[in-house]
C-alpha cells in the first residue's frame, strides 16, 4: 500500500491527539475533537493527514485561510507533525503540497508558516520545499 494524503476525519481524533503529543502539546482527544469538529467544517481551514503503508495516520497538517491587512489573503499553515517513527519517508513533503493544492483550490497563491526557533528540522525542511524565509520574531500571549 502506497503512502496516502486525505482529508482527516473525526475517526481520526485519537492518532491526531497521538500526534500533537509529539509537537509537545497536549493530546486531550476530547479538547482535539472538539477542535477537530470545528475545523471541518470551516471553509477558512484545510486539514489532511497522512497515512503510512500500513494505512496507520502518522502526520497531520492544518492550514488556515487568512487576511491579514499588511498580507492580503494567504493560506497559513498552523500545525504540522509526522510521527517520529515515519520521518524521512516524504510524508511531511506530500502534506505540504496537498495543503499547496488546497491553497490553489481555494484561489490563492501564497502559503506561509511559521515554525518555532528551536525546531532546526522544520527550517530545513520548509527551505528545502522552497519555502522564502521572510522574518524571525518573537510570539507573546497573555492570557484572561
Amino acid at each position: 500500500m502506497q503512502p496516502v494524503v486525505r482529508q482527516a476525519q473525526c475517526d481520526d481524533v485519537n492518532a491526531l491527539a497521538k500526534l500533537t503529543e509529539q509537537l509537545g502539546y497536549k493530546g486531550n482527544p476530547n479538547e482535539i475533537g472538539t477542535r477537530l469538529k470545528v475545523i471541518l467544517a470551516s471553509e477558512q481551514h484545510g486539514i489532511f493527514v497522512a497515512e503510512n503503508f500500513e494505512g496507520s495516520v502518522v502526520g497531520w497538517i492544518v492550514a488556515e485561510r487568512r487576511l491579514t491587512l499588511t498580507s492580503g489573503m494567504t493560506v497559513e499553515i498552523t500545525g504540522l507533525v509526522v510521527a517520529s517513527t515515519s520521518r524521512g519517508q516524504g510524508l511531511g513533503k506530500l502534506l505540504v503540497q496537498k495543503t499547496l493544492a488546497w491553497a490553489r483550490e481555494i484561489g490563492l497563491d501564497k502559503v506561509s508558516v511559521s515554525s518555532n526557533i528551536n525546531r532546526d528540522g522544520s527550517h530545513h525542511f520548509y527551505k528545502h520545499l522552497g519555502f522564502e524565509q521572510l522574518k524571525t520574531s518573537i510570539k507573546y500571549i497573555k492570557y484572561i
